[in-house]
């Protein structure tokens, strides 16, 4: 997934940086251009929307609101969501403004698609994490490593990191059979272990807690990885798909550009989630993003004294 669009789209967005040339020969690729750069401005408003929200989610969960082990996670989410959209965002000018990209657009795209890898790890992290401890909460609990969400975290950008520099080197600079091999092993990971990992554990946690005759009172951390999640499945896994059939040679009028977008709208919409969860059937006046992204990562809703207790000093302060 990652690595393996830069052997492939590096020609194709050279010959779009070229091709104002060849739109003027039949009105059907004056068309096709003129959609490419409607998709293409659709996204830069989007990426930087979302560089706004994600941007917000920094500075709260980094500075302004307590952290757990899941709202780390959260925090190592929405900088690789920051950091994709920023990519995308010089690429998209790049593109708009025509400029002779050449091994820039290589280098924003080796990024770019570093980032993506590094949200789809997070969030198959997180959904395994989370499904854990509704299963096994005295576990969790009792025998849980202090630091293990910063250790997965780091392990996680270090492995997206590592795949997507050596994909890099090997295919657009010395394209050869290893370039292939590397290729095949990232789907693996990607299409094979990664996202039916995530499917599979968030379709347990919500089957555990929505089917189970206990009551279990999971708070609204539960409807922000759920939510998350199926966002992702929906608009962020498209991009994977089209790459793949790409590599296989099964290519898609607009395929690429479809995929990004849909992407940079996954990306974009983390922080609206959690608004509107921290901010749901909450019908005070006086509402700031700080408390409503407080009350979107709160683990559990048992201890509702302590909650409304941190709400007051917050609403005051």
């Amino acid at each position: 997934m990652s690595a393996s669009t830069t052997p492939f789209f590096l020609p194709d967005t050279d010959n779009q940086a070229q091709g104002a040339n060849h739109s003027s020969a039949a009105g059907k690729s004056e068309l096709s251009y003129a959609v490419l750069k409607f998709m293409e401005s659709f996204c830069l408003i989007s990426a930087i929307c979302g560089m706004v929200g994600n941007g917000m989610v920094l500075w709260y969960l980094g500075f302004r609101i307590r952290r757990n082990h899941f709202t780390l996670y959260i925090l190592n989410l929405a900088a690789a969501d920051f950091g994709y959209l920023l990519c995308i965002a010089i690429e998209t000018v790049q593109y708009l403004m025509q400029f002779n990209v050449g091994v820039q657009f290589g280098i924003f795209l080796f990024l770019d698609l570093f980032m993506y890898g590094t949200g789809l790890y997070l969030l198959t992290a997180i959904s395994i994490e989370r499904c854990l401890s509704v299963l096994c909460p005295v576990w969790c609990r009792s025998h849980r490593p202090k630091h293990l969400s910063a250790i997965i975290s780091g392990l996680l950008w270090g492995l997206s990191l590592l795949l997507n520099m050596v994909g890099y080197i090997l295919c657009s600079m010395h394209p050869s059979g290893s370039c292939w091999m590397l290729l095949i092993a990232i789907g693996v990971l990607d299409f094979l272990v990664c996202t039916p990992l995530m499917l599979f554990f968030s379709l347990t946690l919500f089957l555990r807690v929505k089917c189970s005759s206990q009551n279990f009172r999971t708070g609204r951390l539960f409807t922000v990885i759920m939510l998350t999640v199926l966002f992702f499945l929906i608009f962020a896994v498209p991009l994977s798909v089209l790459i793949l059939f790409d590599f296989l040679g099964y290519k898609f009028l607009y395929s690429p550009e479809i995929g990004f977008v849909l992407s940079c709208v996954n990306s974009s919409l983390n922080p609206v989630i959690y608004f509107l969860v921290g901010s749901y059937r909450d019908r005070r006046i006086k509402f700031t993003l700080r408390l409503a992204f407080q009350r979107a990562f709160e683990d559990s809703a048992d201890d509702k004294e302590e909650r409304d207790t941190r709400d007051t000093i917050t609403m005051s302060s």
